[in-house]
């Protein structure tokens, strides 16, 4: 059978050919035999005619679920390609979470036009869930469920599970109160199983947890994970009944969030994948590596200050060979440990929390990794130059230097490895996303270190026992 990616290539070269032919009536079954997440990876490659044509011939509803489906980035364009009567129409098809998302990405006179022309009842919920921010429980909620009061029966709860939207994917009956206070959930399978005649309150489960608000996305994926949830209220500091949160949400929060962090570790940012111009993107980029040109920069050129009047120009030429070996070794095992920091505590795991613990096996590590590492360095780089120097390098120098590059790798990688401890640690308790930590900066900052490292190390070894 062909694989998804299969799917979606065939899927793209019909569209294509059937757009060239003019055939809209072939294109029209097609599009409407196609899923929604399907069509919108067709639509994010389409140049702009292709996709106008696309959108002339889906329905409303299927016509939003593929605009909530594209990315930011080809959202905006499309956006900017259709009228506001369309785009009212195509969003008041959809779910108020997933029309809050659309809308929240509109321009102000568009966003407000929009919500004056879909029905009163349904701009209320989208409205309310605007208020909150896109990374919060409320940003990602939606406010369609389904609910039975404490003192009700089975009976009256299936009743009301009746009649909610029947185009929406109900898993729990939420148990409130009088005041809509949350009590606990009754699963549908339960429902259906016991008597019609038996009280809610003797059947309700009172073990899934209700999430704040205001709770951060990140911290609501990891209690989805941890206590393999489908979905989840989400309640106000008063414990009142807000909305739900359910698995596919957080499926959408999980791969935000991994390719959010992973953007962060190459010196980006996600902002960079919401906008279709260049220019834009080359901004996002610049200040990072910027940064650490002028970090490496100006570490070059103060320890080749600093360091320039104490070495021959021989002793010099073979230093210099080695430094690009010990800066990567530094910043590669820097990256490495704050790559493991960072994803424990994305995830929230207690042993990535607890720093003493991730410190001792993480030094151990280090300390099998640098010294090998320091071994063979220090006999590569001190049999090379004694065996094959250059003309004026006196060879006998040569274990010198490589002692100095197996002691510099050694104290490289250690010293990385602290510093790709500490930041990510401290960036958390400064409150700034840890995964910063793991790109530019760690790896700027060990160049710097590891520099410093190696040329001292080298002037107090060849003016201990080398040869001028």
């Amino acid at each position: 059978m062909p694989n998804s990616e299969q799917t979606r290539k065939e899927l793209l070269d019909r569209i294509e050919e059937l757009i060239e032919s003019n055939d809209s009536g072939e294109l029209r079954v097609l599009l409407g035999e196609s899923r929604s997440s399907d069509v919108a990876e067709v639509v994010e490659v389409l140049d702009e005619i292709a996709r106008q044509i696309l959108f002339d011939l889906l329905d409303p509803k299927d016509a939003g679920e593929v605009l909530e489906k594209v990315d930011e980035a080809t959202r905006s364009k499309v956006v900017g390609d259709l009228s506001n009567e369309d785009l009212t129409e195509m969003v008041a098809t959809l779910p108020p979470d997933e029309a809050a998302d659309v809308i929240g990405d509109l321009s102000q006179a568009q966003s407000e036009e929009v919500l004056e022309n879909i029905p009163r009842a349904e701009s209320a919920q989208i409205e309310q869930l605007l208020r909150y921010a896109e990374d919060t429980a409320g940003g990602i909620m939606t406010t369609e469920l389904v609910k039975a009061n404490i003192d009700q029966t089975v009976r009256e709860a299936i009743h009301n599970f009746r009649e909610s939207d029947p185009e929406e994917e109900f898993y729990y009956v939420f148990v409130v109160d009088h005041q809509n206070i949350y009590q606990g959930t009754i699963s549908l399978q339960k429902l259906l199983r016991y008597p019609r005649n038996t009280a809610i309150s003797e059947i309700m489960d009172t073990g899934i947890p209700a999430v704040n608000i205001w709770a951060d996305q990140e911290e609501i994926a990891n209690t989805f994970r941890k206590n393999d949830l489908i979905a989840m209220p989400v309640v106000d500091k008063n414990n009142r009944l807000l909305g739900r949160i359910t698995v596919d949400d957080i499926v959408d929060v999980m791969e935000e969030e991994a390719e959010e962090d992973v953007l962060l570790m190459a010196g980006t940012h996600p902002d960079e994948l919401d906008t279709a111009s260049v220019f834009k993107a080359a901004t996002v980029r610049l200040p990072w590596l910027i940064t650490c040109m002028m970090g490496a920069l100006v570490a070059a050129l103060t320890f080749y200050s600093l360091f320039r009047d104490h070495f021959s120009v021989s002793n010099w030429s073979a230093i210099v060979m080695f430094i690009p070996a010990i800066a990567a070794m530094g910043g590669n095992s820097g990256m490495q440990t704050s790559t493991i920091v960072v994803r424990g505590l994305a995830t929230g795991d207690l042993a990535g929390l607890d720093i003493f613990q991730v410190f001792m096996r993480e030094i151990r590590v280090a300390a099998i990794v640098s010294v090998s590492c320091a071994i063979i360095s220090c006999l590569v780089a001190g049999g090379w130059l004694y065996f094959f120097p250059n003309i004026a390098f006196n060879p006998k120098n040569g274990p010198i230097l490589g002692i100095a590059v197996g002691l510099s790798m050694l104290c490289a990688i250690m010293v990385s490895t602290l510093m790709g401890l500490i930041l990510p640690y401290t960036f958390r308790w400064l409150g700034i996303d840890p995964a910063i930590s793991s790109g530019p900066l760690v790896t700027t900052t060990n160049d710097i270190l590891s520099y410093l490292v190696y040329f001292s190390l080298s002037l107090l070894l060849i003016n201990l026992f080398g040869l001028r």
